[in-house]
């Protein structure tokens, strides 16, 4: 960002959010299976595996979710 010139560059780590929200996800998909499923079929299931893998990389340190503010360069 600095190299597009953009100034004022803050960089948060949301990533302890993010695995709870991913984690919140995987829950109520999981409580409520028995009426997903017959609607998503096999995505129920891939949806699920993604969530799954996206917060155990995440807790890993393997993933990251990075919220990134800057102020666009002038002219």
């Amino acid at each position: 960002m600095r190299a597009a010139r953009y100034e004022d560059i803050d960089i948060t780590d949301v990533s302890q959010e993010f695995v709870a929200t991913a984690q919140a996800w995987f829950t109520a998909f999981a409580e409520r299976e028995n009426e997903l499923r017959p609607l998503l079929g096999a995505e129920y299931d891939d949806r699920q595996k993604g969530r799954r893998e996206l917060i155990q990389g995440t807790q890993e340190g393997l993933l990251q979710r990075l919220l990134v503010s800057a102020t666009a360069p002038k002219g």
